[in-house]
């Protein structure tokens, strides 16, 4: 233990010592306190601490990232070309020792780094924020909304699916012959059916309405938002209008004798943009699985005023979706970190195991080789255009081919985007405990795993004997 503790330390000497470290670390100071209290967004509150997070803690996260990267990828390397480590592997310290503490040493001196710059961060964003509300420049309804929407860690829920296979081999049974006479084959016409019917789903014609069903539904606090955004007449059409609409919320243990349980509000959001509804938390209904029932109506042609009133537009991807408030600020940020150090583990480990085989040169090159994959096959993943039911569009087989074998790849290589939280944080959404399990067990003990254990076999089968120094 005592030779382990020795290596460790003699690591984040070695890595304070590098120059590039020197200059990644001035870089850091002036992303941690310079942008912070330089950033102004577009002058709302929201904005202030939107583009902060993003920018400030984005920049510091792909800074230390780079130096993690660098000082794992040069450590080991220059260790055996410079002979040193020959004078270790002479004592009795195994090999694995040896790669375990270089891996713990960068891990260890760049994860205290991260947490003092993203705790400063944090500090110098909140008192911004106070001073500015405090001097004027910020109103107390602009708090309120800021402590609603981004200061917060809200839970989304989607409405229930709906499921249109049955509806689609009804259709196709029904029409089989005049389908057969098209000359196209059963997979063409069902994803035609399919997506002709999902498109009837999502239109509200006027004087028609649409209901959505949301379960599970809980949070803490008095107050729930609706999400949505609404297109008029058509979600291609670049000339949105507004929407006069009317939402309804099913009220939990209304009597059977009313006709309709349902509370209504009139709201005009202008087509295309996201808008947010204040629904109270006496909306869920504890009976019934914690469901909440949202209802929207499309007026009339005749309480439209209007000879041809547009038809309300709703697409899958924008719900509307319920947003539920599960957490604090400060616990969402912490949970981002926390992803955040799993990345910083992941970074070491990766340059750590390319050093222990390469020059620095080189194992800089399949470091960074290896990244770009990651992230390539995460756009290869998404590059197939996607139905509303959630399958895929492919042009031929090849295409679909290229797409299942992305997929497979994305099981095994570990990508730096599943690791970052900065756009969730920046938007007031919850870091699930389901996304940081998947991280700590899928990325980090398995995949991570696998690397660590494959860089300690690398050095213990190299032969150190054969590097020449140069």
């Amino acid at each position: 233990m005592k030779a382990f503790l020795a290596i460790v330390k003699q690591t984040m000497r070695s890595a304070i010592r590098a120059k590039v470290f020197h200059v990644l670390f001035v870089l850091i100071l002036l992303a941690v306190f310079g942008l912070p209290m330089t950033v102004s967004g577009d002058g709302t509150a929201n904005g202030l601490v939107q583009i902060s997070l993003t920018y400030s803690l984005g920049i510091v996260l792909t800074l230390i990232s780079t130096t993690t990267l660098w000082l794992a990828c040069s450590q080991l390397s220059r260790e055996i070309e410079a002979y040193n480590i020959h004078l270790i592997t002479a004592k009795p310290c195994p090999r694995w020792k040896i790669w375990l503490g270089k891996w713990l040493g960068i891990f260890l001196m760049n994860a205290v780094i991260l947490l003092i710059s993203t705790s400063c961060i944090f500090a110098l964003i909140q008192t911004r924020v106070w001073y500015l509300h405090k001097s004027g420049r910020f109103t107390d309804a602009e708090i309120q909304r800021l402590d609603k929407e981004i200061r917060v860690g809200r839970r989304s829920f989607y409405p229930r699916l709906e499921h249109v296979q049955e509806e689609v081999d009804r259709y196709y049974k029904t029409h089989k012959a005049e389908i057969d006479a098209l000359g196209k084959t059963e997979d063409e016409v069902r994803q035609e059916i399919r997506r002709r019917l999902w498109g009837q789903k999502q239109e509200v014609a006027p004087g028609d309405m649409k209901t959505w069903t949301y379960r599970y539904v809980s949070g803490i606090g008095n107050e729930l938002y609706l999400r949505y955004r609404i297109y008029s007449g058509s979600t291609a059409a670049l000339d949105q209008k507004d929407m006069i609409g009317v939402w309804g919320v099913k009220v939990p243990g209304a009597p059977v004798s009313v006709a309709d349980p349902f509370e209504y509000v009139q709201s005009t959001a202008m087509g295309g943009t996201f808008q947010e509804l204040l629904i109270k938390s006496t909306a869920i209904d504890k009976g019934d699985n914690n469901t909440v029932t949202i209802r929207y109506y499309n007026p009339s042609k005749e309480e439209w005023g209007l000879e041809k009133p547009p038809s309300a537009m709703f697409q899958q991807a924008d719900g509307p979706v319920l947003m539920v408030k599960v957490a604090s600020f400060l616990n969402n940020y912490c949970r981002a970190i926390a992803l955040a150090l799993l990345q910083i583990a992941f970074l070491a480990a990766l340059g750590c195991m390319v050093s222990a085989a390469f020059s620095t040169p080189v194992a800089a090159f399949v470091a960074v080789a290896y990244l770009v994959i990651g992230l390539s096959v995460h756009a290869a993943i998404d590059a197939p255009l996607q139905n509303d039911d959630g399958s895929y569009q492919y042009k031929n087989v090849a295409e679909k081919a290229a797409h299942y074998m992305a997929r497979c790849v994305g099981h095994i290589v570990v990508s730096v985007d599943d690791l970052d939280a900065t756009s969730d944080l920046a938007r007031g959404r919850l870091v699930e405990n389901a996304r940081l399990v998947n991280a700590v067990f899928s990325l980090f003990l398995i995949r991570t795993g696998l690397m660590v254990a494959l860089g300690v076999w690398i050095l213990q089968k190299r032969e150190l004997g054969t590097v020449i120094r140069k």
